[in-house]
């Protein structure tokens, strides 16, 4: 062989090693690359999940502290209904007393209207003029416990 052409081929091996070398390395950086990008990406996910679960976390732990707050207002206003519950019965109680005494009431100051009436036909009948009808309420009478 020619030493020309040895010349050529041991300067053309160390250019093809040198551009095989070259597409090797940009071929490695290239999926280094884009592995790096999938792990930033990966990363940058798990931050948001990491973000997104403290956000939920917090917003979970002041629904369940306002919602033990609204328990206990709704136990405070039952212990205020039954509180009421009560008064008003008792309050009704005392108004069905009250209206069944004015109604005994009522029905013995007819009782004596119509006995004052029988009286004075009574005093009529004898001869004797009753006294006037007051107006008004009747004065009480001392030792008169009616």
């Amino acid at each position: 062989m020619n030493p020309l052409v040895v010349q050529v081929i041991v300067a053309a091996v160390p250019i093809a090693v040198a551009v095989f070398s070259f597409l090797a390395a940009t071929k490695a950086n290239r999926v280094n690359a884009e592995a790096n990008e999938r792990i930033a990406a990966r990363s940058a996910e798990l931050e948001r999940s990491k973000v997104d679960a403290e956000a939920f976390q917090r917003a979970k732990t002041i629904y369940e502290d306002a919602l033990r707050e609204l328990e206990k207002q709704l136990d405070r206003v039952q212990v205020q209904l039954e509180r009421l519950n009560e008064q008003l019965s008792r309050e009704q109680d005392t108004s069905n007393a009250m209206r069944n005494q004015i109604r005994a009431l009522d029905a013995h100051v007819a009782t004596l209207e119509r006995t004052v009436v029988a009286l004075r036909r009574q005093l009529v009948a004898s001869g004797l003029k009753p006294s006037p009808r007051p107006i008004g309420p009747i004065p009480r009478i001392e030792g008169d416990d009616l």
